[in-house]
Formats: structure tokens, C-alpha cells, sequence
């Protein structure tokens, strides 16, 4: 796969990271000046190893902020909305306001899709995760990764920018980075950061868990906004998990569970369920497919979490 090399100064020129004008709410709000797509592969069930979790992410990166969040899961809100706005062409202008009072509540339950969008605020050593169960955002405050990495000498090319080799530790697992200083930020993808300059892949020592570069670009003048979400609500990694596991009994019947809809609002909600093939079903035909896939052992259980270790133990 062609992937276009870009410049750092295309991305610094006019916006530098270094002296990019914000308010004093820098360190909550942040604007996007770059952004890096990486595909995701992660063996979360040792008993189908051959069929691994597969992901696109993007990794967005702010003076203040960064955002590392599933682009497969935006690519498939925003056709869902498309084809929402298709079908009904006098709400078209409505379903697509991303702040409007009349906006669709959409939410994905789908294998390889995650819904959890890390934040870094690395001026406050702080890492906050956010997350949805059907229409409910929660926010989890984390430990701040902080990684020993040790830059060895093996030097190699990605996607045109020449890479140097360094290996580190977290969550349990042992990982060998490839990072370059052509594009100097100290970030990667997930919770991997701490080098000179930004991560482009990386993978586990098991050979379990990598990230492998899928492009680097500038954002638009814009740019995306990285803000946490202001509905979402505090909790921990303990009581969210507990959360998970009885939503995952019945994803059904909780999705459209727990959203307060504000006062007034005309607010559309809608549930797609798909096949592999992207055929659209019923509420009865997803059942069946489920059952029938659960008494053939064929439903995924994972037992091989990205994390091996615990590394909140003071907040879970």
C-alpha cells in the first residue's frame, strides 16, 4: 500500500505546535493540527488466533491534547447517517448538525468496533478514557502511562520516514516501537508515548497485540476538536466493567437504555444490526444468528485483554 510521506513543516507552518494561540481551557479544548491512522490487530482470543480483533484507528494530535479514538467506528456512524438522511431528505439537514437539538442517536455493537476514545493531557500527566454502553457516555480517569523505553540502534523505513527501534514495557506486555524523529512529537498510538518523536508501529513480544502505520497527515484549518465529552459520566474501571458485563447479556434490550434526552429535543435513535456480508436484519434474525453462533462455539470470548497487568489498581 502507497502510503504519502508528509513534511512536519507542512504541518507546523502557520500553526505551530510550538506557539499555536489557544484559550485557557487549552488543557480540556484542543484543536487538531495532525492526525495518524493505524491498523489495529490484537489476538483477544487465544482460541481463534487466526481470527484476531482488526481495527482502524486515528490517533489525532493537538498542542495540548491528543485523541486516539476507532476511525472504523466513524466511518460507520457517518454512513449511517448518510443513509438516515436518504431516507427521510426533509431531516437531512438536521441528522447531520453534530450539535443540533435534533441530531440521531446512533450506537454500533459490532465485532471490531470499540467505542473507547482515550484522551492525553500531557501538560497534567493525566489519561482519561471515555466509553459508551448503548446511549450512556461514562469517563474514566486512568493512570498516566509512563514508559522506560530503551532506544536501541536498528534503524528501518515506514511509510518513507526513516525509524529507529526502541522497546518498552506496559500493561504487562513487552513492545518494540519504530519511531521517527522526522515528525517530533512524543506520542504513538494507545497509551504508547514517551519517545522523540512519533511511534509509527509497534508490536507486543508475543506477537499478540501491533500497530501498523496507515498514513500521517495535517488536519484541515478547522481542525477536529478534542474536547471531552460533556454528558459523560465519571466512574471507575471496576464499576464500568460491571457495567459491560450486564450489558453484554442483553445488548438488545440496554442499548437504547440510560439516555436522558433533553427537554424539547426531537432526537432520533436507531439501532442497524448486520451480517458479515453488511445485510441488514431484524431484531429476530440478529437472535437467531447469535444463539445459533453461541451452541456452535463460534462467538468470540476474549481471555487475552490488551492489558495483561492492571495498572490502575488505585482507581478500579
Amino acid at each position: 500500500m502507497a502510503i504519502r510521506k508528509i513534511s512536519v513543516a507542512a504541518i507546523l507552518a502557520g500553526s505551530s505546535i510550538f506557539g499555536h494561540s489557544f484559550s485557557s481551557t487549552a488543557q480540556e479544548s484542543d484543536v487538531a493540527l495532525a492526525h495518524v491512522k493505524y491498523q489495529f490487530v490484537h489476538i483477544d482470543d487465544t482460541n481463534f488466533r487466526d481470527n484476531p480483533h482488526r481495527e482502524d484507528m486515528m490517533l489525532y494530535i493537538g498542542k495540548d491534547v491528543t485523541l486516539y479514538n476507532s476511525f472504523s467506528l466513524a466511518t460507520t456512524l457517518a454512513k449511517m447517517k448518510k443513509d438516515m438522511a436518504e431516507k427521510q431528505p426533509g431531516d437531512a439537514k438536521k441528522a447531520g448538525a453534530p450539535n443540533g437539538r435534533n441530531q440521531p442517536r446512533l450506537f454500533v455493537n459490532a465485532p471490531n468496533i470499540s467505542h473507547e476514545v482515550l484522551y492525553l493531557f500531557p501538560k497534567e500527566n493525566r489519561l482519561a478514557t471515555v466509553n459508551r454502553l448503548g446511549m450512556t457516555t461514562y469517563i474514566i480517569e486512568q493512570a498516566y502511562p509512563q514508559i522506560d523505553w530503551k532506544i536501541g540502534t536498528e534503524v528501518r523505513e515506514i511509510g518513507g520516514y526513516q525509524c529507529q527501534q526502541a522497546t518498552g514495557s506496559i500493561g504487562g506486555r513487552d513492545y518494540i516501537a519504530w519511531f521517527t524523529t522526522e515528525l517530533p512529537f512524543p506520542y504513538g498510538p494507545w497509551k504508547l508515548r514517551g519517545l522523540p518523536g512519533l511511534i509509527l508501529e509497534a508490536e507486543d513480544s508475543k506477537k499478540e497485540v501491533a500497530f501498523h502505520y496507515a498514513g500521517f497527515d495535517k488536519e484541515p484549518p478547522t481542525g477536529t476538536v478534542l474536547a471531552l465529552p460533556q454528558d459523560a459520566i465519571p466512574t471507575t474501571a471496576k464499576e464500568y466493567a460491571k457495567a459491560k458485563a450486564a450489558f453484554d447479556k442483553n445488548p438488545m434490550g440496554n442499548a437504547l437504555r440510560g439516555h436522558n434526552v433533553p427537554a424539547g429535543a426531537n432526537v432520533q435513535r436507531k439501532i442497524v444490526l448486520k451480517d458479515q456480508s453488511g445485510r441488514e436484519l431484524s431484531p429476530e434474525e440478529f437472535t437467531a444468528m447469535r444463539e445459533m453462533a453461541m451452541r456452535e462455539g463460534k462467538i468470540k470470548k476474549p481471555n487475552n485483554p490488551l492489558e495483561l497487568v492492571d495498572n490502575n489498581r488505585g482507581t478500579r
